[in-house]
């Protein structure tokens, strides 16, 4: 990737159980990451080459966007978001992708350590938590109304 040239927003859903999803590296899984009672603002616990993101949804899908930027950006990210979380991470691989607890890294999602091995600042945007929880699961074809945008940017 060119170092001045972010990556398009990708979204995609991801299947969450037990409230959670992370990321990983693939080569590394999850085992060892923090788990989302250690998400101290109660949405993100982040550790050495990954993260877990704890989500209002017990058991569903949640849609994830995600992009990985080569500096902090100017500005928020537009749309209305009703909560965020920053957290800074380690990524000694150079990978970094979004996992689902059960079905493993979810391809179509960039890479969020794409510039890589480093430490990466983290911000998450989230909307949809509160009604996620509310209805604390969904079927395959419903949609919980949660949403989750995922930034990324090495820090110097």
């Amino acid at each position: 990737m060119n170092d001045s040239t972010p990556s398009a927003p990708a979204q995609a859903r991801v299947w969450v159980h037990y409230a959670q999803f992370y990321l990983a590296d693939p080569e590394l899984g999850t085992d060892g990451l923090p788990t989302p009672e250690q998400a101290t603002d109660g949405i993100l616990a982040t550790g050495r080459d990954g993260a877990c993101v704890r989500t209002g949804l017990n058991t569903g899908y949640v849609t994830v966007s995600a992009q990985c930027l080569p500096q902090r950006p100017d500005t928020l990210p537009a749309g209305a978001w009703g909560t965020s979380s920053e957290g800074t991470l380690e990524s000694t691989t150079g990978s970094l992708l979004v996992h689902s607890w059960e079905d493993g890294a979810i391809e179509d999602l960039p890479d969020l350590a794409a510039h890589g091995p480093g430490l990466y600042h983290l911000r998450i945007s989230a909307r949809g938590r509160d009604q996620g929880q509310a209805i604390d699961t969904t079927g395959p074809g419903e949609d919980s109304g949660e949403h989750y945008f995922l930034e990324t940017w090495p820090i110097p």
